[in-house]
């Protein structure tokens, strides 16, 4: 099969959790519009800020984008590769991966980026569902779907402003913590 079916594996159509960070996303995008630059300061993640004691927006900015574009095209990879790690992954492990990846991405890219670069988006966190996904499906063919959807994202968002750490480290932190719950699947 070309293009990977979420109903041939895993534990059924459910998507609660990709359906609930859908909305999570979207309701932070409207605060965002009606908060303004304020609430982008907040929310959105600048090493000056986090090395200052705003230690939540590691987590925060996972939920920030900045324009329609940004959430539609982050939107619709959380709906493709969600669906795809909601029913290969338990709901709290697919959470784990999300928000796991995510925030390493996060992490790691303060001590790369200048620190007076805000950030945000969902992309660490779904380049980690690439990860996960390409950790429980190793066939050849699975392997190669996924990293070609996943260069085609990664060219497609390069470029100034986007925080190319966050999807590095969010792709090694899926594969990680997919092949972890993938072995822990396994033995049980």
């Amino acid at each position: 099969m070309l293009i990977p079916s979420p109903l041939r594996y895993g534990q059924g159509g459910s998507l609660l959790v990709t359906y609930s960070l859908m909305a999570a996303n979207v309701a932070v995008y409207l605060l965002l519009l009606l908060g303004g630059d304020p609430a982008y300061a907040t929310l959105a993640q600048s090493g000056d800020a986090v090395f200052s004691g705003a230690y939540w927006q590691v987590f925060t900015a996972m939920f920030v984008h900045f324009d329609l574009l940004h959430i539609g095209f982050n939107m619709y990879a959380l709906y493709y590769f969600g669906r795809l790690n909601e029913v290969g992954y338990t709901r709290g492990q697919y959470l784990a991966i999300y928000l796991g990846a995510g925030l390493l991405g996060n992490v790691v890219s303060l001590f790369f980026l200048p620190g007076d670069v805000l950030t945000g988006g969902a992309s660490g966190a779904i380049f980690g569902l690439i990860g996960s996904y390409v950790a429980k499906n190793r066939s050849g063919v699975s392997m190669a779907l996924a990293l070609v959807y996943a260069g085609f994202i990664f060219l497609a968002s390069s470029g100034p402003g986007v925080n190319i750490y966050a999807h590095l480290f969010g792709i090694v932190g899926g594969f990680a913590l997919g092949l972890l719950f993938t072995r822990m699947q396994g033995a049980e």
